[in-house]
Parts: C-alpha cells; structure tokens; sequence
C-alpha cells in the first residue's frame, strides 16, 4: 500500500505514521525504487497504536507491550488505575461535566445514554494524542522560496563561468535584433536543461556531505533522513528530482508558476510536500537575518559578477606577441562574440536577413584578406557603397607591431556606410591580446563601444590603452549625414558639390607615437 492509502485505511494523518516509524513502533518495507510499501500487518500494528493512544497509554508502555517487554493485560491494569487517578483531568470528561451542569440535571431524571453518546469518540475523529504524535512541519514558503532561489542562481553562474572561461560564449542576455529565432529558441531550451542538470548533479551531493545547500544555510534551513541521519545520494537525489518535477515544473515556463503556485498553497496548509516523504526540514529561526542580508547583497552581485565573467569572454583567444594569422583569428572570434552577422562596409538595413537567410558575412582569412562566410550571400551593391578597407602591418620578427588601414574616395558617387564595426572589433582584438591588458577600468566591451559611439558617427578619436595608442581621422566635405531605417549613421554625396573622404584608422606602441 502507498502513504496515501494507509492514511485512509488508518485514519492516521502521513506526519503522524511517520513519527511512529522515527519511534521504531512501525518498519515498513521499501520497493526496488526506495519508497515506502506498506503491507496489511502494518495497517493492523497503525490501528493497534491507534487505539492504544485513544485510551491514552504512552508511547513507552505502547513499545514495551509490542516488543514483548510487558504484557498488554498488565500494562492495561496499571494504566486504568492511572486513570481512575487522573480521571477529573481528562479533558473529555469535563466537557462532559460542564454540559452536564449546564443542562442542570438531577440524578433521578437525566438521560444517561445522552451523556453516554458524548463520551464515545466519534468513529473518524482522531484522538489528542494524536495531534502531539508527529514530525514538526515546517513550513516557511517563502525562506524556502529565497534559499532555492540562491542555490538556483549559484548553479547558473557555475554554468556561466564554463560558458564564459572555457568555451568563450557571450553570456549577454542583449541578443541582437537580427538574432535568428531558432537561436533563441535553443539557447532558452539549452538553458532549462543544463539548469535542471546541474541542480541534479550537485545538490544531492550537497545534502549528502552537509545536509543543507548555501541558500538553505543562509535561512537556516536542514535537510535529513528520518532520524536525524544525513540522507543517502540516493534518497537527496530522489528527493532533488521530485522537487525539479512537483514544485518547479522543470523550470518551464507558465508551468512552472502552476507548480510554485500548488506548492506554496500546500506548504502554507502544512501539508507533507510530495519530496518530503521520506526526509525532514529543519528550521532554525534565528538564521533569518542571515538570509535576508544575503538575499539583498546576491542580486547585485550576481549581476556583477555575471558581467565581470562576459568581459573575460570578450579577451581574443591570442594573447600577447600576435601574428597575422593570430590577428585574425582573434578578429573573427570577437566578430562572433559580439553577433555581428553581417557585412560591415554595408549598413544593418541592406544586409538585415529576411525570411530566414542568413546576413551576408565577410571575414578575415589567414593573410587578413576579406572573404564570404560560407553559407552566406556576398551583396557588392555594384559599388554604391565605398569598399571595405584592408588591414596593414608593420612587423619584426613576424610579430605584429602596428596596425592601420584608410581609405579616400573624391568626387565619386559612392554612399560612405561607418567602419565603426570594423575599427572596434580590431582594436578588442588587439588591445585586449597584449599582456598588459586589464579588464579594469576598460573592458573589451566599453572599449568596444567608445569606439563605435564615434566612429559611427564620423568623430576622430585617440586613446591610449594597454601601452597601444588607438586613433583615428576623418575629413571629408560634401557630405550629408544621412540614417537609415536602422538608426545608422551613411554619409551621401551633395549632388552638384565636390564630395571628398579620408579615413585613417592606427592602432600602435604608444612609445612609437609621434
């Protein structure tokens, strides 16, 4: 039979059977997948205690009988004496006698079956021992609620920190306007996933080894077996897994809400939670100071330290004296890290994929010449737009020691689209590659930005970072700024004025300025 059953059979509440099994007045057997499997002859030994309880016999007299310490008969005789002892403190007998005197009866005339029938306990009505008779419950929802919020955000930055140290993801929540949506489909999808694998993966050895996870810590909260005992792996993993499926749902959305919902209704109604069947929560009171303290310093700090790890991400897989080919592969892997998908002498508007392909893609080969994305259209637009620059070097010793490139165009009619993208990305990856590079007080993604927030926009610009001096100049008359659909920033030719443009992009030793 399940707890359930028994709980109807025996008239007994789940918190009152399972105290009787943390007494050693009931051992049920357990099935192939570690749950409770109550027989017939536990049924019989629950209505046995039950009965003895009504007539009010302790728990030592009750255990004594059953193992064979005492005869029930003797047991019996001494406790009736007992109660003829303690007879006028029985709370069901002064029920009585009140009513009795309420109704002002006289010996000759009252209806003695009447007073009688009040003393018979109804048939379902569990009697007071009964109610002292269990496993405290603690409930606390919402301590419970914040310590697994906790835990739950750790195991997320442990993933973050692989994503981020060892593979070189950009753990932005931004995803660009252009992202495809099948990416994010998976990336939502993958993230339920590892979340709920990692849960399984080390909170069970949490509560194995300590009994409690950092967030249950900081609120005071304990988990052990009945008894005392730390919980086997076994039983903290059955016990994780049933509460990633009642009370979370698996973390999918909507039902997930469905589940918190249920959970915290029946946690407030003390009822026993589907995963506490076969452990016990502990509280201590007197940690919740400790837990909200920590709840308020967490947010920020996970926000922090969220972003410190994607700055990490952001550094260029080459480090220190790079080469061409290193250069490159750098620029390419930045281009990745910060979703730019698309052909950057061409602004967003014309190369923005539609209807599922892909932007057209250029990047740089192993002698920084530009090539196509394999999978993706090359837009030339027939020269309306001026070309993408080449990169130059100066070297010694095949290391790079400068890099640079410009561009000029007089009275043509070509449209000038910002080589923003194209000068942020080389100077992440250059700068962030040399040694003496620190992510404070710039980080690739503000040296990123800087960049772009002038160069978009056809600002000069000069700083110095890293021992690397980063400049750049613009001339150009007979212009007009012009926005796109995008918000991008395309110089136009006056029609009838002398157009002119130049560009000069450098990036070098600040000890080889001048």
């Amino acid at each position: 039979m399940t707890i359930k059953e028994i709980e109807a059979l025996s008239g007994m509440t789940r918190a009152n059977i399972r105290f009787y099994e943390s007494q050693g007045l009931l051992t049920p057997a357990r099935d192939s997948n570690g749950y409770r499997n109550y027989t017939e002859e536990d049924l019989e030994t629950l209505k046995r205690i039950r009965l003895l309880r009504t007539l009010h016999l302790s728990l030592d007299d009750i255990r004594a009988a059953g193992n064979g310490e005492k005869d029930l008969g003797d047991v019996l005789l001494n406790h009736l004496r007992h109660l003829k002892e303690e007879q006028n403190g029985l709370v069901q007998c002064q029920d009585v006698c009140e009513q009795m005197c309420r109704d002002h009866v006289a010996y000759n005339t009252f209806d003695a079956q009447h007073y009688l029938d009040l003393m018979d306990m109804p048939r379902h009505t569990a009697p007071p021992e009964l109610e002292h008779d269990t496993v405290p419950k603690v409930t606390a929802p919402w301590r419970r609620f914040f310590a697994r919020e906790i835990d739950v955000t750790l195991y997320s930055l442990l993933w973050s920190a692989f994503l981020a140290l060892v593979i070189g993801v950009n753990i932005s929540e931004d995803f660009p306007l252009d992202a495809s949506l099948s990416f994010l489909l998976l990336s939502t999808i993958g993230s339920l996933f590892i979340t709920n694998v990692i849960v399984l993966l080390v909170e069970p050895l949490l509560l194995t080894f300590t009994g409690t996870t950092p967030g249950k810590f900081c609120f005071g909260l304990q988990v052990t077996a009945d008894g005392g005992k730390r919980l086997t792996y076994r039983e903290a993993l059955r016990r994780t897994w049933d509460v990633l499926r009642k009370g979370y749902g698996f973390y999918i959305p909507i039902y997930w809400l469905i589940r918190m919902y249920r959970s915290y209704k029946a946690c407030k109604n003390e009822e026993i939670l589907y995963w506490e069947e076969d452990s016990v929560l502990i509280l201590n009171k007197g940690r919740l100071p400790l837990g909200i303290c920590v709840t308020i310093a967490f947010i920020p700090f996970s926000v922090i330290l969220q972003d410190t790890l994607n700055q990490y991400a952001a550094i260029p897989p080459n480090t220190g004296d790079l080469t061409v080919e290193e250069f490159c592969e750098n620029f390419n892997d930045t281009q990745e890290f910060f979703f730019i998908e698309r052909q950057l002498n061409l602004p967003p508007s014309i190369t923005s994929g539609i209807a599922g392909i892909p932007d057209s893609a250029l990047y740089l080969d192993d002698h920084a010449g530009w090539a196509k994305r394999p999978g993706t259209p090359y837009i030339n637009q027939n020269g309306e737009y001026a070309p993408l620059p080449e990169f130059q070097f100066t070297e010694k010793n095949g290391v790079i020691t400068g890099i640079s490139f410009s561009y000029s165009v007089e009275n043509e009619n070509v449209k000038i689209s910002s080589y923003g993208e194209s000068m942020a990305l080389a100077a992440v990856s250059y700068l962030c590659a040399q040694d003496d590079y620190s992510i404070q007080p710039d980080t690739p993604e503000e040296i990123f930005s800087r960049i772009k927030e002038h160069a978009d926009f056809f600002e000069d610009f000069i700083f110095t970072d890293a021992g690397i001096m980063v400049e750049c100049d613009f001339n150009y008359e007979g212009y007009d700024l012009a926005f796109d659909s995008y918000g991008s920033a395309v110089l136009e030719p006056v029609y009838g004025e002398d157009a002119r443009f130049s560009v000069e992009f450098t990036m070098k030793s600040a000890g080889m300025a001048g």
